[in-house]
């Protein structure tokens, strides 16, 4: 995170994007778009600290939403040593793909994530079970509050704190991670991977995933090592000192490298003894699938009955892709790809989901602007074909899914309404029946044996007899069991086959009586045998990481797996895996931890256990899962009534000073490794009765979502300042900007005014705009007063979230009013017009002025006189940019722009200089446009209106501005940036003026010309009248020089006073001849 806030300040105070009739490179405005498909209603609940916004159909996981930000709310700020003073606004999706239809965050050109951190509002999507959304709600509140505890949550307290505090990447989301999932199996496959694959030396260079992991290990180690309370002291020290090295090393007593060397040995012991025990034997082959680096993530993993294909989806930034391999020959089939690129935006969805019928005939479910697909797919040694399409019914998220041995069924794990259940879905009907009716999570579901009927699931339930218990935010657990369901509607009787066995997941029957299975009773997730008539229970593999998804084809022991190598993600395949062998592996030293804290729930791995559930009282199954069940779950004991003097044991609080005493003892403690943070806090420390207060209907009240200012120079008006302000609602569906430039060198006379309103709440977006100019003009014997006026309509179609076509039809008026002669009438036009333009923007801001993609415009505009015919004129333009990466931070910043006006009266384009150039010089010709006045020409010209749709082109260094003028230019521009202090020194760089400090060596190319092309005989450029006025000869006379104006040089940019400034020095080639180099010394950023 060591740029963003430097990004955001540098928003802050970027230039003034005032698109005003002259076209000036940087407004130029581009930007990225969000498809909404489906409109909401959107509604508000209250609590004490939060304000929930939800819309249809998400009722219910609103409640549970406040219920567990406000159970979680003590915990998360006693753990910070931090309460923030706002209300914190939830926005609710009920899926991640229609949270990304949100437009917050799309005006400010940051991403959501930023904009939300300064304006202590969350977006959340429910992701398809109550386990992960908890997590997801307690990872996005506790990184906001840290944000507010480090940057005083508004967005001017961020900025001003942004000056003085960089973090790294990993600071922020990886605390914001561990309070979140605590010392989790995912972590501890992670730091395993990483210790003895790749060790990390420098935790500040890395960034996005990476940096998060590893961030959350630094925190697991700190609380671990050195106790709880140290995370609020480092926290609060950062905060005042302003530097987190020295926050960790004065908390702790340790230097900075001791403690950083401390935490690599610390993981790689736990690897290494892991290393030593565990063993994953030979594959068959194995496949890269996924990795941090493409940001690439594997959905579903499936073998086809025979283990000749193996299926997969893949999902990457919304695009996804279903391929298919033969394991014989390895031949690898795109078999669909879907779904539109999101550009940083968190939407990682649970589809494709992927399921096998008889005759290798594959099924593909996805999630497509709303609705839920199956696709059948068959004939995979040559082109795959598509054999249906149908729309499923419903159902909003599907997670998970299995089909039938006869191929005509699917049992799904789905979310309907916020709850996700089980569902029996008919194919060939196109209907499904719904088995479950609760809160709790009903995951990995299967059928058993050739029926298609009964089946197999995991799930956090507490009882086996459905409708009895429905469930509630204080009776969900992260603890998922294997249960067994006969597969009616009516039968609301459950078997439950494992308890007390860590996490149970992803079974798979054979026959009647096995069952597979991963767990994680030893601490890494690996294969597991269940008898069911037995109990018995047996580990098969013994990986040394976790197996994240797999298959298997119990009759002929077919095996494909997932699991993290390097940092990577692969899929393994055994064409016969042993399904009789057992593995005897001894647990982690987390499993050892948490079978501590909770000695019920592990299994012995040293023999085949015997799981006794069953046989169980209930009141024993539920005390044997207490250490992981919410604080405040429904007791099944009675309360008994007491004789004086009696303690009730089952409710009664402690003396606070030893409770406090206690507490810190154990804290101070570091034998073993305590379990994380996801186990209860006790009761009396948790919220019992949280009220929550509405529903409320939901108002669009404006507020200021940014107010950038500048100096600016403009090449006409002169120096001035520019104010912009930008209103909009709290979801950002509806935008006000307004805004000005006012010139400060003509006695505030010259001046630029706009206002535009955009409605951003459908699939079009609607706008309005109107826009005012005034020029005076007062020199050469002339005074005169110019007014332009302009109102416009818009409608934008977004193919993409990179792409869009706006159409924009508009009136426009140009005044002249002489104003040393009253006698002279004004001089009027007026324009009735159409603008049309597609926009293509896939960029990705890397740190200040440092962009990594491909944007472009493509415009056409045509101007009709209504006084005149004769008046109209069109233009065409274009501006391609291309930003290309080429090692680290390196960057080559390429530019091409192009512009042609026609018509009855075309209008000037303008070639040289530099933008924004404080003390430009302009080329003192008769042909420069820029000249207003013009005294170069014998005769001053009298009407100056076209000045309004001038085309400036730059940057062109070198040269003068005005350098060529002519209906039509053509430019390409090419800077290599360097960031020189980012380049040499991956650490946190805390100085502003060396963080964005960055040498340029830049080349320009351009010429503009009136006639036919740039090489043509017939043109401005190559044409040259000789004598008239006073010479009683005249002849025109035709040259044949380069056309092409050359600039090259170097420059040097960066961030002083909190301005991005810019110094060139360039020198020009003008047919083959050098001239005096120029110095340019500008504001502003890009080109």
């Amino acid at each position: 995170m060591r740029n963003q806030y430097i990004l955001m300040l540098g928003l802050w105070l970027a230039g003034l994007s005032v698109a005003t009739a002259q076209n000036y490179p940087s407004l130029e405005r581009f930007g990225k778009n969000r498809i909404q498909y489906r409109s909401f209603d959107w509604k508000i609940i209250r609590t004490s600290n939060f304000e929930i916004y939800y819309y249809q159909d998400g009722t219910q996981i609103a409640n549970l939403t406040a219920q567990y930000a406000e159970s979680e709310f003590d915990r998360i700020t006693e753990l910070l040593g931090y309460t923030p003073y706002n209300r914190v606004k939830i926005f609710l999706f009920n899926s991640p793909e229609e949270m990304a239809q949100s437009n917050i965050g799309l005006q400010g050109g940051l991403s959501s994530r930023e904009q939300n951190l300064s304006k202590s509002r969350v977006e959340l999507a429910f992701t398809g079970d109550q386990i992960s959304f908890r997590q997801q709600i307690i990872r996005d509140i506790a990184m906001l509050f840290v944000y507010d505890m480090l940057y005083g949550g508004s967005l001017k307290d961020a900025l001003q704190s942004s000056l003085l505090l960089t973090l790294p990447d990993w600071f922020m989301p990886g605390i914001a991670s561990y309070i979140a999932q605590g010392n989790s199996l995912e972590l501890d496959d992670y730091m395993r991977d990483v210790s003895l694959n790749r060790p990390v030396k420098k935790p500040s260079l890395l960034s996005g995933a990476d940096a998060e992991r590893v961030g959350h290990s630094i925190w697991n180690y700190i609380v671990q090592r050195y106790g709880r309370d140290n995370i609020s002291n480092i926290l609060n020290l950062t905060r005042i000192i302003r530097n987190e090295q020295n926050s960790i090393s004065s908390t702790l007593g340790v230097p900075y490298s001791r403690f950083l060397r401390e935490w690599r040995e610390y993981y790689a012991g736990m690897a290494n003894a892991v290393a030593q025990s565990y063993r994953a034997g030979p594959d068959d082959f194995q496949l890269k699938v996924g990795s941090a680096d493409d940001k690439s993530l594997l959905i579903s993993l499936k073998l086809s009955p025979d283990k000749q294909y193996i299926a997969y989806s893949l999902l990457r930034d919304g695009k996804f892709s279903v391929e298919v391999i033969n394991t014989a020959n390895r031949k690898r089939h795109t078999v669909l790809t879907g779904g539109y690129r999101l550009d940083g935006q968190i939407n990682r969805t649970s589809t494709p989901l992927l399921a096998w019928q008889k005759d290798n005939n594959l099924l593909v479910v996805t999630d497509e602007l709303g609705k839920t697909n199956l696709y059948q797919y068959s004939d995979f040694e040559k082109r795959p074909k598509r054999q249906f399409k149908r729309q499923v019914n419903g159902l909003s998220q599907v997670v998970w899914m299995n089909a039938s041995e006869d191929g005509g069924s699917l049992i799904m794990s789905a979310d309907r309404k916020g709850q996700n259940d089980l569902f029996l879905y008919s194919i060939n009907r196109g209907s499904y029946q719904q088995l479950t009716n609760d809160l709790y999570d009903d995951l990995y579901p299967s059928f058993v044996g050739r029926t298609a009927r009964q089946v197999v699931f995991s799930s956090n339930r507490r009882q086996d007899t459905l409708g009895v218990d429905k469930g509630s935010y204080r009776t969900i657990r992260d603890q998922l069991s294997l249960f067994s369901h006969e597969g009616s509607a009516r039968d609301l009787s459950l078997v439950r086959l494992t308890d007390s066995l860590g996490q149970a997941t992803q079974p798979i029957p054979a026959g009647e009586t096995t069952v597979y299975f991963l767990n994680d009773a030893n601490g890494i997730r690996n294969l597991y045998r269940l008898e069911t008539e037995t109990k018995q229970v047996s580990q098969l593999t013994a990986f040394p990481e976790s197996i994240r998804l797999y298959d298997l084809k119990p009759g002929n022991g077919g095996f494909a797996y997932s699991s993290l190598k390097n940092g990577d993600e692969y899929i393994g395949f055994r064409s016969q895996l042993n399904l009789s062998q057992t593995a005897q592996t001894p647990p982690t030293q987390r499993s050892v931890a948490i079978s501590r804290a909770n000695p019920a729930n592990t299994l012995r791995p040293a023999q085949p256990k015997t799981d006794t559930t069953t046989q169980v009282s209930r009141s024993s199954a539920d005390s044997s899962t207490a250490g992981r069940t919410t604080p405040g779950a429904l007791s099944y004991t009675p309360k008994l009534a007491l004789e004086p003097g009696e303690v009730d044991t089952d409710n009664y609080q402690f003396d606070p000073e030893v409770v406090k005493a206690a507490e810190f003892r154990q804290r101070r403690s570091v034998v073993g490794v305590s379990p994380g943070l996801t186990t209860a806090p006790p009761r009396n420390r948790r919220r019992e009765n949280i009220t929550i207060r509405g529903p409320f209907d939901y108002k669009a009240t404006f507020g200021v979502n940014e107010a950038p200012s500048n100096w600016r120079v403009d090449p006409i008006k002169g120096f001035g300042y520019a104010q912009e302000v930008t209103l909009t609602d709290l979801l950002e569906n509806h935008v006000l900007r307004a805004g000005g430039f006012i010139s400060l060198t003509n006695t505030l006379r010259n001046s630029d005014l706009f206002a535009e309103y955009t409605n951003l709440t459908h699939l079009i977006d609607f706008g309005a705009r109107v826009d005012r100019q005034t020029l005076f003009v007062d020199g050469a014997g002339i005074l005169q007063k110019y007014r332009y006026n302009r109102v416009a309509l818009s409608a934008s179609y977004p193919i993409s979230v990179n792409s869009r076509f706006t159409v924009s039809p508009f009136y426009a008026i140009t005044r002249l009013i002489d104003l040393s002669s009253f006698a002279e009438p004004d001089r009027v036009s007026d324009y009735a017009g159409l603008r049309g333009e597609f926009v293509f923007d896939n960029t990705n801001v890397n740190g200040m002025n440092m962009v990594v993609g491909t944007k472009a415009k493509l415009r056409f505009e045509e101007y009709a006189g209504l006084r005149s015919s004769s008046e109209g004129f069109r233009r065409l333009s274009l501006d391609l940019r291309h930003y290309q990466r080429l090692h680290r931070d390196l960057i080559l910043a390429t530019r091409f722009a192009f512009s042609q006006s026609g018509g009855s009266a075309p209008k000037k384009s303008t070639l040289g200089g530099m933008e924004n150039w404080i003390g430009g010089q302009k080329e003192p010709i008769s042909s420069n446009p820029l000249l207003v006045p013009n005294a170069t020409q014998n005769e001053i010209p009298y009407d100056y209106r076209d000045v309004f749709f001038l085309d400036f082109a730059a940057p062109l260094r070198g040269f003068n501005q005005g350098k060529l003028t002519g209906n039509s230019y053509m430019l390409f521009n090419a800077e290599l940036r360097l960031p020189l202090v980012r380049y040499l020194y991956r650490g946190n760089i805390t100085s502003n003026f060396l963080r964005n400090l960055q040498l340029v060596a830049f080349t320009d190319i351009g010429t503009a010309w009136t006639g036919s092309g740039p090489f043509s005989q017939q043109n401005s450029l190559n044409t040259e009248v000789v004598g008239g006025g006073n010479i009683p000869f005249r002849a025109t006379v035709t040259n044949f020089k380069n056309p092409f104006l050359i600039g090259y040089g170097a420059g040097i940019r960066t961030m002083i006073f909190g301005y991005f400034v810019k110094f060139d020095y360039g020198w020009g080639l003008e047919d083959k001849s050098v001239g005096k180099p120029i110095p340019y010394l500008t504001l502003g950023y890009d080109f």
